[in-house]
């Protein structure tokens, strides 16, 4: 943003066909950049969609590895992921 002002406050008043091109160009880049950064920081919701099976597997194992290694021993968390009672 300070990149676009700076160089929308440093126009020539004439002959300035070049830098307004140069300054729309610009700015389209940097907003189509931030919107692709927006929407891969949301990875279950936009226009990439990546579905939580690989995240759901991972908890299923980790929870089989821990009952497997600790019988008698109760999870940790419940299955909402808050922690149990101390």
């Amino acid at each position: 943003m300070i990149t676009v002002t700076a160089l929308g406050i440093c126009l020539p008043r004439k002959n300035n066909r070049g830098q307004i091109v140069t300054l729309v160009v610009i700015t389209a880049l940097l907003t189509t950049a931030l919107c692709i950064i927006r929407d891969v920081d949301r990875p279950f919701g936009g226009i990439i969609d990546v579905e939580p099976t690989a995240i759901a597997e991972a908890e299923r194992q980790a929870t089989r590895d821990f009952t497997t290694n600790h019988p008698l021993a109760e999870l940790p968390c419940d299955g909402e992921g808050d922690r149990r009672g101390a």
